[in-house]
């Protein structure tokens, strides 16, 4: 049977009670305080009749910040915040008899800074009184990594989506486009069409430039890694920051000597850093400072378990400061988020920072951000240290035999694919066509042509294009390969740029793809 408890008295008009001015009668029982202080985690207990604090073990002094002394008599309300007292009141005195738990809640240490707990209660009888033994578990942390979980794995769906989006709209552009670079070649005595045209082709560009902000976002845009130093890397987007900066922005640079090298596409990073230092210069409209700094960091596995998504090892660390407006803890969280903006239409797109968080995450690195409301924001980008490998270098083709002039096209989106051979068979090419590897490999065999070239793109609806080409460029070695892609190439498939084979970004023009054909193919 258990022991009754004491209930406190509410007062009239009042539906929780108020507690009572009475204080502590001596509490000290060797034996039970030689278990209570055994336990590694916090443990209070308390009155069940006036609901202060009448002992508590060490660990308790050193969660909350008082001494012993300062916690005997204290309400246990005292280590609420404010704004949660009124419904812990209700809690404790609603809850029943016996062993209980709470869902996480916020406690408050004596300098006022917050942390989130668990707690575990038994109400019990200790030298004939009532008492409640709470034991808190602090769980600050996992709730921060849960969170920062549930935001990474939110990237990623959006992440997916926006590569999708983009992969569909560019193979439209590519269509567009260079349908219109087509009809400014037929219409070249006619100035007016012309300006209309250039007009349409302006609007498609920057229709472009969106889908490429959101392949980078999504970690698929084409990518020119090569190992390079991060100082020269900042030191040229120092030089350009200092003309595109306003006065009232003060640029410092602090480069550390020694700095690791690092496999990035240095023209893809620098765009990240112009990404941050504007966002920062429009973050300081009465002016400020922006900081520019680099370091060697090593991770270890402790320090790797605190941050779970930084693995352990050796980075090379950009740091971007600003003492600008700051931002709120909801506004940090969505930062990186495609389209998302604080500036009004038609200042920002919202696809900067998406763009350098996505450009950061596809060179291996990671990016991190602090950010207090009044006070500036700081980006750290870490990027994994190289293993000074030379980069890969794309080579071109040998010249092709004069006399063989066929072009194969292999390209699952009609569009596309009627539009790529538009222009080769504009340049002089024979040209033949397939929506599919299996369509290319049965035209090969039912066909005497022996094709030089293979434009290809790597997603074809049955196989990937880079297996297509590996299968041809077995039986003829001296066979040039164009791949049309969205994506970036990672590990063993960026062999892909190399032995004659080149990759044409999507969308493409009538100048880019002719370019690619004659590097590849080696014509004048």
């Amino acid at each position: 049977m258990p022991p009754p408890r004491h209930h406190v008295p509410a007062r009239p008009g009042h539906s929780t009670p108020e507690l009572p001015m009475i204080p502590p009668a001596p509490f000290v029982i060797e034996d039970f305080r030689q278990v209570y202080e055994a336990v590694a985690l916090p443990v209070l207990i308390i009155d069940h009749a006036t609901w202060r604090i009448l002992a508590v073990n060490k660990a308790a002094v050193e969660q909350y910040g008082y001494e012993r002394e300062e916690f005997v008599g204290l309400p246990v309300l005292e280590v609420r915040p404010p704004e949660g007292r009124a419904d812990a009141r209700r809690v404790m005195s609603e809850i029943p008899h016996g062993f209980w738990k709470t869902t996480v809640v916020q406690h408050v240490r004596k300098d006022g800074s917050v942390f989130s707990a668990d707690v575990w209660s038994r109400d019990t009888v200790v030298d004939g009184r009532n008492v409640r033994i709470a034991t808190i578990h602090e769980v600050t942390e996992r709730l921060q990594i849960q969170q920062e979980l549930q935001q990474a794995q939110k990237m990623e769906v959006v992440g997916r989506l926006a590569g999708g989006v983009a992969h569909d709209v560019n193979n439209a552009l590519t269509a567009i486009t260079g349908g219109l670079n087509l009809l400014m070649e037929d219409f070249r005595g006619d100035p007016d069409t012309r300006t209309q045209l250039e007009e349409i082709l302006a609007a498609s560009h920057r229709v472009a430039l969106l889908t490429r902000g959101l392949m980078a976002f999504s970690r698929q845009q084409v990518m020119r890694a090569e190992v390079c130093s991060l100082a020269e890397v900042v030191e040229s987007s120092v030089a350009l920051l200092h003309r595109v900066l306003e006065r009232r922005v003060e640029l410092r640079t602090r480069i550390s000597p020694g700095l690791w090298p690092v496999r990035i596409d240095p023209v893809q990073f620098e765009q990240v850093i112009m990404n941050l230092a504007v966002n920062a210069q429009d973050a300081m409209p009465a002016g400020g400072t922006l900081v520019l700094a680099t370091e060697n960091v090593t991770i270890s596995r402790k320090d790797a378990s605190e941050d779970p998504g930084v693995p352990a090892g050796d980075y090379a660390v950009l740091t971007v400061r600003d003492t600008g407006t700051g931002m709120d803890e909801i506004t940090r969280a969505r930062i990186f988020e495609p389209f998302f903006t604080t500036k009004p239409p038609p200042e920002g797109t919202g696809l900067g920072l998406s763009m350098s968080y996505g450009i950061v995450r596809q060179s291996g690195g990671f990016i991190r951000v602090e950010s207090e409301d009044g006070v500036g924001t700081t980006f750290r980008i870490l990027l994994p240290r190289a293993d000074r490998e030379p980069a890969a270098v794309s080579s071109t083709h040998g010249a092709a035999a004069r006399g063989a002039r066929t072009v194969l096209v292999v390209d699952g989106d009609v569009e596309v694919r009627r539009f790529t051979c538009r222009v080769l068979g504009g340049l002089g090419y024979a040209v033949i066509s397939a929506a599919s590897a299996e369509e290319a490999l049965a035209m090969l065999d039912a066909s005497a042509e022996t094709p030089v070239l293979l434009v290809v793109s790597l997603g074809l609806p049955d196989r990937d294009g880079e297996g297509l080409a590996d299968r041809l460029q077995g039986a003829d070695p001296g066979l040039g390969v164009i791949f049309l892609s969205d994506y970036d190439l990672e590990g063993d498939r960026l062999k892909a740029v190399s032995g004659g084979r080149q990759i044409l970004p999507r969308p493409f023009s009538v100048g880019t793809l002719t370019e690619a054909v004659r590097r590849v193919l080696n014509d004048s």
